[in-house]
């Protein structure tokens, strides 16, 4: 390892779960021996919180010596605000104990290095739509739309590396979880919450989650049916967004594109009805990708083009 390259540690701060790397920014590369994860109970107080994220943080820190940390990148879903770094989580939700506190100011108190490192912020999603633009650019795959399906729908519109996020082309702050679809919002549907009330809306029975029915879907005609379901609403979900960003690549990822197979003919014959077509690719980086995404905001070309930009949501 170079003394003289350019590291910063990732953080991917997940519902129920904080995990920290350092990323050899020049190489593209995870340090994996400075990965470190912790489970969190997200309802816990914000003393104890910030306490579990700073013991992970420093385990990571305490594993890059010598190597010059620049700073620490975090991929932190909303609602927050991402140019002061300040956690807006309603109260009596996960992470409402940190409603209103000023991440960067208590959790640097906390953490093992002299001189404090700075501290910079970025959506969970559009880190890994970075992320997932800069380990591919070499293909080039310059214009990305990312989406992330799990406990939600995230999203990441990427032009040329860098996240868009205002004008014409993209929704507003570059989100789809809140437009609206059907009798709510597209993340009552695309979500993990969403195939479950699929699924029990046809047979009256209730899963675990997409795992659960991704199981069942060889043997069972209903699970069929929802992912069926599934695939074609979400191609007439992205097309307009697609042919309006002018993408020329979709990636998915989160636990539900890891069922692809049950859904991916259905969105494809949609998106192909409705005038796109497409690579599609499925992320197989998954987390790491927000890791390695999120460090992209030490570097000066990228952060110029998205610091004066960065969403308070």
């Amino acid at each position: 390892m170079n003394k003289h390259g350019t590291y910063v540690v990732g953080v991917d701060v997940g519902g129920t779960h904080i995990a920290s790397a350092v990323v050899d920014v020049q190489k593209k590369k995870i340090l994996e021996h400075t990965y470190a994860s912790s489970h969190v109970a997200n309802m816990e107080p914000f003393e104890s919180i910030m306490e579990l994220w700073g013991s992970t943080l420093n385990k990571t820190i305490s594993a890059t010596y010598p190597l010059p940390i620049k700073g620490i990148a975090f991929a932190i879903p909303g609602p927050f605000n991402y140019k002061d770094g300040i956690a807006l989580y309603p109260e009596g939700f996960k992470y409402g104990e940190l409603y209103g506190m000023n991440i960067e100011r208590t959790l640097s108190a906390l953490l093992d290095h002299t001189p404090p490192l700075a501290l910079r912020f970025l959506n969970d999603a559009t880190s890994f739509a970075v992320g997932e633009a800069w380990l591919s650019e070499e293909k080039g795959h310059s214009r990305q739309l990312c989406i992330t399906l799990g406990t939600g729908l995230g999203a990441g519109f990427i032009a040329n590396g860098i996240p868009v996020v205002h004008g014409s082309s993209v929704p507003e702050n570059g989100c789809l979880w809140n437009l609206p679809y059907k009798n709510g919002i597209a993340d009552d549907y695309f979500s993990t919450r969403g195939c479950i009330n699929a699924y029990y809306d046809l047979t009256g029975e209730t899963v675990t989650g997409v795992k659960q029915l991704a199981n069942l879907y060889s043997k069972d005609l209903n699970a069929q049916q929802m992912f069926a379901d599934f695939g074609k609403e979400l191609g007439d979900f992205l097309a307009p967004r697609l042919i309006r960003f002018r993408a020329n690549t979709l990636v998915l990822g989160g636990n539900i594109s890891k069922a692809y197979a049950c859904f991916g003919r259905e969105l494809q014959t949609s998106l192909n009805h409705n005038g796109v077509s497409l690579p599609i690719r499925i992320s197989n980086h998954m987390e790491k990708a927000a890791i390695m995404g999120c460090t992209r905001v030490f570097e000066p070309h990228f952060w110029k083009g998205i610091k004066n930009n960065l969403p308070v949501l």
